[in-house]
């Protein structure tokens, strides 16, 4: 039986009605990465004992919002059922290569 691949989510929502300020909460590591390396990205919520990480940033529109949360993901953006919450699902990343192999050409 095939069971559904493990996906990560991040969701985007404003903090405050008409003010620039939006959270991005995600469980994945890679996503949580780039975001600690952007300078206006602040770290306020991580998860001692599970993978969660909130940030907080400023766009100028919520369509930057969108876009932008699309670039940091890599994926496609969507509406959730709730109202002025975004998400995009994100895959685990898969290495076809074993750990140490070497690659020999003569």
């Amino acid at each position: 039986m095939v069971g559904e691949l493990e996906r990560y989510a991040t969701f985007i929502w404003q903090e405050i009605k008409r003010d620039l300020i939006y959270r991005i909460q995600t469980n994945d590591h890679r996503v949580a990465r780039k975001l600690k390396k952007r300078k206006k990205a602040k770290l306020v919520l991580w998860g001692l004992n599970a993978p969660i990480w909130v940030f907080q940033i400023k766009y100028s529109s919520p369509r930057r919002a969108i876009i932008g949360l699309g670039n940091i993901t890599g994926e496609d953006v969507e509406k959730t059922a709730y109202t002025g919450i975004f998400v995009s699902y994100t895959l685990p990343y898969m290495d076809t290569q074993n750990v140490g192999e070497v690659n020999e050409t003569k």
